[in-house]
């Protein structure tokens, strides 16, 4: 009967070692299986169209005087300044409609109307591609793009930041949706918000 005993406790023990490193590893493995799965990432190639290593951002003050300088344009700034101060929340904005009385409203929100070294275009006549599907605009304030890749159903764009300067890229797309399906992180993986543009959503 001590036998039988001892054999019992033994394999009880037995047991709770084994349900205790299942469980060990049931709740080791969310970490590894929420990331994102890289091996099956497919690299986006993209084009700098312009770029600028010393624009400085204007300050807020600054942008709300130069939009009420084009009043006549912009003729209820004072009216709904949150309409307009909100384009200073983001450094991403993606684009996958292009007009070219849109994008001048684009570059004035944004701050873009300050550079004065006025980069050279890069990318020709690429633009009419972007209402055809083909290629995306990104611009990025103050931070620089180190890799874009298609990753599950959406693109991945890795960024560093900077102090001071701006890059206009172009990227072929590789799926038809209204609004561009892009996350943004840093290197360390912070997640950064993205203003997208679309053919349903053109302007503020």
């Amino acid at each position: 009967m001590k036998l039988l005993k001892l054999v019992g406790t033994f394999l009880l023990a037995g047991a709770f070692i084994s349900a205790q490193t299942l469980i060990s590893i049931t709740f080791s493995q969310p970490a590894s299986s929420q990331s994102i799965n890289h091996s099956k990432a497919i690299e986006v190639p993209f084009k700098i169209c312009s770029s600028s290593e010393i624009w400085v951002r204007p300050t807020k003050a600054e942008q709300m005087k130069f939009l009420l300088s084009m009043k006549a344009r912009y003729d209820d700034v004072t009216k709904k300044p949150e309409r307009y101060e909100r384009w200073f929340r983001y450094n991403i904005y993606s684009f996958t409609t292009f007009g070219g009385s849109s994008f001048f409203d684009y570059s004035n929100l944004t701050g873009f109307w300050s550079h004065s070294d006025n980069p050279v275009w890069q990318c020709g006549e690429s633009r009419h591609k972007i209402n055809t599907g083909e290629i995306a605009e990104v611009w990025v304030l103050l931070y620089r793009v180190i890799s874009i890749k298609w990753v599950g159903n959406q693109y991945l764009m890795v960024v560093k930041p900077t102090k001071k300067g701006f890059q206009k890229i172009q990227l072929s797309r590789r799926e038809d949706r209204d609004s561009l399906p892009l996350k943004v992180i840093t290197e360390d993986g912070s997640e950064m918000k993205v203003l997208p543009l679309s053919p349903s959503r053109q302007f503020y």
